[in-house]
């Protein structure tokens, strides 16, 4: 088998770091540094600590928000329905 390939980032003050070696720094996966690490370079945006409400929010709103405009929705199509029987 061949050798791992590990890619060297190089951030803009000149330190020299994996995104393994970042995942473990932060307590991230190292899906999330690796992203981390294409997004920037800048060290002030990298070392960031990782804040779970920041990330990972739906951009339409929240499943309980949406059961509830469902809901009412449903309705005003019943009640639509239930005029033209």
């Amino acid at each position: 088998m061949g050798k791992l390939r590990t890619i060297v980032y190089t951030l803009d003050d000149g330190t020299k770091i994996n995104c393994r070696q970042l995942a473990k720094v932060l307590g991230v996966t190292e899906s999330a540094a690796r992203n981390r690490l294409n997004r920037s370079s800048n060290p002030k945006n990298i070392y960031k600590p990782y804040e779970p409400k920041a990330g990972s929010k739906r951009p339409w709103g929240s499943k309980k928000k949406l059961d509830e405009q469902k809901k009412v929705k449903d309705s005003e199509m019943w009640k639509l329905v239930m005029k033209n029987i």
